[in-house]
C-alpha cells in the first residue's frame, strides 16, 4: 500500500487508544512502519505552525512510502476502520479509512 505523509498522520488518529496485548504489538508494528523518518521530515519540511498549531509540509516534495503490510496488521487496521465508521470526520480522513480498508479487503 502506498501511504503519503497525510496518510501517515492520520492512520494512529484511526487506531484504537486501548486493546489486548497482541493489538498493542501490532499497533505498535504498523506505527514502526509508518514512521516518517527525520529525513523525510527535512526533506518535505516538515512542521508545525506556531500561529495555528497545524502540520505542514511541502506537498510537492511528499513522495508515496511503499508499506507492507502483513495480514494480522490490515486485519486490525480494517477492524479500527470499522470501529469509527459511525463517527464524523473530515472527508480526507475518510479518504485514507477507504485506502486501509480497500487494501484489506483485497488482501483477504
Amino acid at each position: 500500500m502506498e501511504l503519503n505523509i497525510k496518510d501517515r498522520l492520520y492512520i494512529p488518529v484511526i487506531l484504537p487508544k486501548e486493546g489486548t496485548f497482541k493489538e498493542f504489538n501490532t499497533k505498535k508494528e504498523i506505527l514502526r512502519k509508518i514512521e516518517i523518518s527525520a529525513e523525510e521530515r527535512e526533506a518535505v519540511g516538515l512542521h508545525e505552525n506556531e500561529e495555528n498549531g497545524r502540520i505542514e509540509w511541502d506537498i510537492e516534495k511528499d513522495t508515496p512510502l511503499a508499506i507492507d503490510f502483513a495480514t494480522d496488521e490490515l486485519a486490525y487496521l480494517k477492524q479500527a476502520c470499522e470501529k469509527i465508521s459511525d463517527e464524523k470526520l473530515p472527508d480526507d480522513m475518510w479518504m485514507v479509512v477507504e485506502k486501509i480498508y480497500d487494501a484489506a479487503n483485497l488482501h483477504q
